[in-house]
């Protein structure tokens, strides 16, 4: 009986192991994955914040044009309808760059937007994962070493108990002993 639930207690405890080296092994393999889509959204968000500083000076560049075109205007009367019509042209692109740099500023914090959302659930799922961890890592506890624990004192008491059950002679009370000496 004892070496039987001996060997049960035994395989209990491989199973309840190997389950939790598998689930430490999934929250490895996950936590890699989150790392690698982590560090995919910090290159989306450089990419992003490199556009975003690439169109301010191109719309000074655009700005300071304009200016030194109505400057020239004010110089050369003879080509007024010429330059006229450069500036004319001179105002349509810059209007497609901004529109241009406002599609694409809006795209940049579109992306960046999603970036955050996604370091978000990296967050939640660590969040997650260590609290499942910590949940599992106390039920082992509760389950599993508590009354292993608990088993391990029973059988000392026991063993204690047959050993002073079988001692049988006891020595005479007019000897002194050792302990009772230092004791003394």
């Amino acid at each position: 009986m004892d070496n039987t639930l001996s060997w049960f207690i035994g395989i209990s405890l491989a199973v309840l192991l190997f389950i939790q080296a598998a689930v430490f092994v999934g929250l490895y393999l996950m936590a890699r994955r989150l790392v690698v889509l982590a560090e995919k959204a910090v290159a989306l968000q450089a990419k992003a914040e490199y556009m975003l500083s690439n169109t301010e000076p191109i719309l000074k560049t655009a700005n300071s044009l304009m200016g030194e075109l109505r400057e020239a205007a004010d110089y050369f009367s003879q080509g007024v309808q010429h330059i006229n019509a450069i500036a004319e042209m001179a105002r349509d692109e810059a209007a497609e760059v901004r529109g241009l740099l406002g599609d694409t500023t809006a795209i940049a914090k579109r992306e960046v937007e999603r970036a955050r959302q996604h370091v978000d659930k990296v967050q939640g799922t660590l969040e997650i994962a260590t609290d499942q961890f910590e949940r599992t890592t106390a039920m082992v506890q509760q389950s599993v070493l508590m009354p292993a624990r608990e088993f391990s004192y029973v059988m000392y008491g026991l063993r204690r108990a047959v050993e002073v059950l079988m001692a049988g002679n006891r020595m005479p009370v007019n000897r002194v002993y050792q302990d009772e000496e230092m004791f003394i």
